[in-house]
């Protein structure tokens, strides 16, 4: 009992030694092309991860922003719940253009760069990253001052209901650059890729 735990117990303690100790050609072709230059692969995913969590943080304070001052309206007009809500969710979708950049470059670059066929060099690394950018910035950015507008727009609902619609579009004139930013970010992407993936 006691050599068999040992045995068990030596072999898990020599496991990574022996994966270490394989010859290079044991090591998958993808596996190889990323170690071999892994600089360019890891820019385009420090743009894609930026692209997502600047635009998610400007959303996040946008959204808080509009609940904390809905949720004084509603102790006052518990009716307006819908078009508060409405409010509170424009600047959430600041978050989603980033998050849909984000996940469209991993979609177009995964499989060839897992299959080996592509390897990105650290200047497409550097022009993907800045592919992600436009996006970052203009939704970080726009997300809170929406997020005023909406806020001023629940002093309106407050004296007249029926002025919501305006409040709407009054928001959606500051996304309009936000949403620029995603178009820009999103043409970049498409004519850096053919380049890249040949």
């Amino acid at each position: 009992m006691r050599t068999s735990t040992s045995f068990s117990l030596a072999a898990a303690l020599l496991a990574p030694a022996m994966a270490f100790a394989q010859e290079p050609s044991a090591v998958p072709a993808a596996a190889q092309a990323v170690m071999g230059n892994p600089w360019g692969l890891a820019i385009a995913f420090f743009g894609a991860a930026i692209a997502t969590f600047a635009s998610c943080i400007g959303s996040i304070l946008g959204v808080s922003a509009v609940g904390q001052a809905g949720s004084g309206l509603l102790t006052e007009k518990p009716e307006l719940a819908g078009k508060v809500i409405t409010l509170a969710v424009l600047p959430g979708s600041q978050g989603l253009y980033g998050m849909v950049i984000s996940f469209l470059f991993m979609v177009v670059f995964y499989g060839p760069v897992v299959s080996g066929e592509v390897v990105i060099n650290p200047g497409q690394g550097l022009a993907l990253f800045a592919a992600f950018m436009p996006v970052a910035f203009t939704c970080m950015t726009s997300a809170p001052y929406q997020a005023k507008v909406c806020s001023a727009g629940m002093h309106m609902l407050a004296k007249d209901d029926k002025l919501a619609g305006k409040v709407i579009v009054l928001a959606a004139l500051v996304e309009t650059y936000a949403l620029l930013g995603f178009l820009i970010s999103l043409f970049m992407l498409i004519f850096v890729s053919p380049a890249i993936l040949g």
